[in-house]
């Protein structure tokens, strides 16, 4: 009898969760200024084919797909959080001392990916290698 208790309550439980996150396709003309101008300014031979806008409770973020597959996140301020690409990010979007560190002890990676992580910067070379810097662009550790 527990045990069915506890099953209708947990698929209550799913329920309920999922219910409060809300999935909308939106235009590119929908996102935060910030995060236009970003796209703008660093990819800019790129144009916008999806942006996703996700509503968890008070979280908002946007999920923006380019035309070369680069996938780009951002919060409700359009701030950049995380950026995913099968080939090399532009420098510019890439802090200089991070360009640098991977520069010289990676000479023949680049950098594919870029995630903010709390107070951390999480970078993905092309050799699937994760560092992880500090929000001063230090580098911290090797990601597993």
């Amino acid at each position: 009898m527990k045990s069915k208790s506890f099953l209708i309550a947990a698929v209550c439980a799913t329920f309920f969760l999922s219910s409060c996150e809300k999935e909308e396709v939106v235009k590119a003309e929908d996102l935060p200024q910030t995060a236009r101008e970003f796209i703008s300014n660093n990819f800019v031979n790129e144009t916008v084919t999806s942006v996703v806008k996700e509503e968890n409770g008070k979280n908002i973020s946007y999920d923006v797909v380019l035309n070369n597959g680069t996938k780009l996140d951002f919060n409700k301020e359009g701030q950049i959080t995380e950026i995913d690409s099968q080939t090399k990010l532009p420098d510019s979007v890439i802090p200089g001392p991070i360009r640098s560190y991977v520069q010289t002890n990676y000479t023949t990676e680049h950098i594919t990916g870029w995630e903010l992580e709390g107070t951390n910067q999480d970078v993905e070379l092309s050799n699937q290698l994760e560092l992880r810097f500090d929000k001063d662009n230090n580098f911290v550790s090797l990601q597993d």
